[in-house]
């Protein structure tokens, strides 16, 4: 019965872990589509994001792609994120079209 109760808590431990990465993950996202949306407009621009993907690429480091129209036409930004200090490094680059 103690191995059945133990199982149990490990299991619930690990599911409220997992679905709290995610959670953060999603506001990383955020955050980050944030942060280059406010860049452009302070460029002059105007950047609707369409989409942005992050995959974590090795520690507290992702890489990603966003998608979206500047001033009305379509670009595809590489995006990376250091997210390993206090707060996050974001560099992204406009992909040659």
């Amino acid at each position: 019965m103690k191995k059945v109760l133990v199982s149990l808590i490990i299991a619930f431990s690990a599911l409220v872990m997992l679905n709290g990465c995610v959670v953060s993950e999603e506001k990383l996202t955020d955050k980050v589509t944030q942060g280059i949306v406010e860049y452009e407009q302070q460029q002059g621009n105007q950047l609707e994001v369409t989409d942005l993907k992050l995959e974590k690429s090795e520690g507290k480091n992702y890489k990603g792609v966003l998608t979206g129209k500047l001033n009305g036409k379509d670009v595809t930004y590489d995006v990376t994120v250091d997210d390993s200090g206090s707060n996050f490094d974001v560099d992204w680059e406009l992909r040659k079209q």
